[in-house]
């Protein structure tokens, strides 16, 4: 028997995922931004993600799913390089856990594809391949194709217009976070 949190806790990683879709350039519908909510949100998955526990990691996936659900995207390619900031920390320290979840764990590494190790650099020319690996997790994961949607073709179309790499210099998480408390 499912819980309603684990419910929950689902509904809310596809909204991590599926709410990027909905890019508009704006907020028209008097949501937050989704945006705003992640850079908000960062110090306390971080935190959590860097005790390497897998009960405080998945109280880091809960704090993320949280602060993508119920908001806006407005910016495509803002939203994809925190999803990989996001991905970075929480790869090598939350080894037992996957993100998004267990039948969609092939999406960080199909975003990986597009960054260079400092999550800043955009490789445009990875483009066909980060395709291909989010046309094959499409295959196991509901709300792959929305993903693919958001990064291939809204964001990536964005900045990779006439260029191999692209540098993203806007600050898109917090450069400092307080002391843990966990």
């Amino acid at each position: 028997m499912v819980s309603v949190k684990a419910i929950i806790a689902l509904c809310a990683v596809v909204a991590f995922f599926i709410g990027t879709v909905e890019a508009t350039g704006g907020n028209a519908h008097n949501k937050p931004s989704c945006e705003k909510k992640l850079f908000n949100s960062f110090c306390e998955f971080k935190q959590l993600v860097l005790t390497k526990k897998d009960d405080k990691c998945m109280r880091a996936r809960d704090v993320l799913n949280e602060a993508v659900s119920d908001c806006v995207a407005e910016d495509p390619v803002k939203r994809m390089v925190q999803s990989i900031q996001y991905v970075q920390i929480f790869a090598p320290n939350c080894k037992n856990v996957k993100l998004p979840s267990d039948e969609c764990s092939d999406l960080p590494r199909c975003l990986q594809m597009l960054f260079d190790t400092s999550g800043r650099i955009i490789r445009c020319h990875r483009k066909r391949t980060a395709d291909e690996c989010f046309k094959k997790a499409e295959k196991g994961c509901s709300y792959a194709a929305g993903v693919r949607d958001l990064f291939i073709n809204q964001a990536l179309p964005t900045v990779c217009k006439y260029n191999r790499y692209f540098y993203y210099e806007e600050t898109v998480i917090p450069s400092s976070c307080p002391a843990s408390q966990y």
